[in-house]
């Protein structure tokens, strides 16, 4: 009552019922109802209880021949705790006989409460009577009515047998805007917190319509009882998401629902948001986004060919960092240098460094901490290259990493022959070079002793001088990697 007309298309599932209650031919009632899913249409359960035969007209708001798009009904299911005289828990399912291809309404959650308060705009449709025992709408018409409080509208049935139960039922109206007869079944819609119409209510029972004195009544399918008998009723698509950072893989599961076993045979996945579902297959699979921010992402669930359940939500991919392990850098044998992190992070979250200063991939251990180590090359032999590896990671858990290079060159040996020595003619004369290396290089020793004898090897020798003069002598030590260094002693040969 008090509506206007809905525009064609503007309520895809909404559903007109025609009910065969007695035994001659054709039908006798008429109701509304909600498609929840491609083959579940849900409504109350007064407008099901005793009825031999139904049959559905969807995509339509004007019922008034010709209609084409009809559904029979296959199977009718009735809430167990459906009360025929207080008409608590006055919801029903049923079944089609084939797939709609219209997009179903949501139902409200039990953690939505916020979206029925009080004071809450609802939407009604329906083909119902325009006035209290009036004639039937041929058309969808559409009207808004504010939800009131449960204490107001227990207050306005005091006096009803049976009284309103808070607990099943929810009410809504003002006096002008009204459900009324041929409207049952029919939906009570409130938007969520996306702004998208959700079902709320069904359309169950009122004294008299729009009367100011007393509201509507639906049923609230927003009691945790009721939803999860519905909940239970129909197949639904969801899904969740593991951790989704650009760049590595995020894992989806399905978790979709059906109420008859093997409901669901097979899922695919849109992951590029463009509505086809191909990117991916099967319950468990993974994508990786190229990009961080807000992503659509569809599940579409097949029970069989042509009937299938989709859903749509947004994924919010945190950005991966950003990081730069340098330039290359070159260390001696032995030496030390600082390593210097740098990177960032698109959301602005503080970042975690650490290295992995082996250089042996693909098990790279990240054991040292912070964003400016020191790198010790006092174990590595040069002239080589080390690669490096730094992770940065942000307080989410998404990590980057970058590969670095660090250049061990090689240092020479360092040589001390030994002091100046004053010997005897053809007495024999102790040598001995000390020699080290920073890396782990062995080393060699070459002795000439200016004498024109042959070189002699070791570091520690004996010579004879078989004249008496000045000689040079010179100890060469080189390491693996043909780094030398030579060191001279004088020795004085007396007679």
């Amino acid at each position: 009552m008090g509506g206007t007309p809905a525009s064609p298309g503007e309520y895809p599932a909404q559903g007109w019922l025609l009910v065969d209650i007695d035994p001659t031919p054709g039908f006798d009632a008429e109701c509304g109802g909600t498609l929840v899913a491609s083959r579940w249409f849900l409504t109350a359960a007064h407008c099901v209880v005793g009825a031999s035969a139904f049959t559905v007209l969807l995509g339509d708001t004007d019922v008034t021949e010709p209609n084409t798009d009809w559904y029979g009904v296959v199977g009718a299911q009735v809430n167990s705790a459906y009360n025929e005289i207080s008409q608590q828990n006055d919801v029903a399912m049923l079944k089609l006989s084939r797939p709609a291809p219209y997009q179903p309404l949501r139902v409200i959650g039990p953690n939505e409460s916020s979206s029925w308060a009080a004071g809450t705009v609802a939407r009604i449709i329906g083909w119902g009577t325009t006035e209290e025992g009036g004639n039937t709408s041929d058309v969808l018409l559409k009207a808004d009515v504010p939800i009131v409080a449960d204490s107001s509208c227990a207050n306005a049935y005091a006096l009803h047998a049976p009284p309103v139960d808070p607990n099943t039922m929810v009410c809504a109206g003002d006096g002008v805007h009204d459900t009324c007869q041929g409207d049952s079944g029919g939906p009570l819609m409130v938007r969520d917190a996306a702004g998208n119409w959700v079902l709320a209510g069904i359309t169950s029972w009122g004294e008299g319509c729009a009367r100011p004195e007393f509201p509507g009544v639906y049923t609230r399918l927003g009691s945790p009882a009721l939803n999860a008998w519905v909940a239970a009723h129909y197949p639904r698509a969801s899904f969740t998401v593991g951790a989704a950072n650009s760049g590595a893989p995020t894992n989806f599961t399905s978790t979709s629902f059906h109420p008859e076993p093997n409901g669901f045979v097979s899922f695919m996945w849109d992951f590029n948001g463009d509505g086809v579902y191909r990117d991916g297959a099967g319950a468990t699979t993974s994508w990786v986004f190229a990009d961080g921010g807000p992503h659509t992402v569809g599940l579409e669930a097949f029970s069989a060919p042509g009937d299938s359940q989709f859903v749509r939500q947004v994924v919010n991919v945190n950005w991966s960092p950003m990081v730069d392990a340098g330039p290359q850098r070159s260390v001696p044998e032995g030496g030390r240098i600082v390593l210097r992190a740098s990177g960032s992070d698109r959301e602005g979250q503080p970042l975690t460094y650490s290295w992995d200063l082996d250089g042996k991939p693909p098990e790279f251990d990240y054991k040292t901490p912070g964003p400016n180590p020191t790198y010790s090359a006092a174990r590595f032999d040069g002239p080589a290259k080390r690669a490096i590896s730094l992770q940065a990671c942000d307080p989410v858990g998404a990590c980057s990493r970058d590969s670095g290079v660090v250049r061990i060159t090689n240092v020479r040996p360092r040589v001390n022959a030994g002091p100046n020595r004053r010997v005897k003619r053809g007495t024999k004369v102790r040598f001995r070079v000390r020699a080290s290396d920073p890396g782990p290089d062995r080393l060699t020793a070459t002795w000439r002793f200016g004498d024109r004898t042959r070189p002699v090897r070791g570091f520690a020798v004996r010579h004879v001088f078989r004249r008496s003069g000045r000689y040079k002598v010179k100890v060469r030590v080189v390491d693996d990697d043909k780094g030398a260094r030579t060191d001279t002693l004088i020795v004085r040969v007396k007679r």
